[in-house]
């Protein structure tokens, strides 16, 4: 970052691929984010609903106790 020691550079066909697959990643991303987008305004689970940490779905409630998912079924308890 001061400059004694040079960045070591990669061969072309290795930024190549980097460059290629960041471009799918940013696409399945921007992709995910208007899922997120359109689900997110036609929302059917409770307003206090949680975070899913499984399929990151904004479902989980407090239900006998244990954190259940709406849209996945996962729960905290099993």
């Amino acid at each position: 970052m001061i400059g004694l020691l040079k960045k070591p550079e990669l061969p072309a066909h290795q930024q190549e691929f980097l460059d290629e697959k960041r471009a799918q990643f940013d696409q399945a991303k921007k992709l995910t984010n208007e899922v997120k987008d359109s689900s997110h305004e036609a929302s059917d689970f409770p307003e206090e609903a949680q975070l899913c940490k499984k399929c990151h779905t904004k479902a989980a409630i407090l239900m006998d106790g244990c954190l259940t998912c709406l849209s996945c079924g996962d729960s905290k308890c099993g």
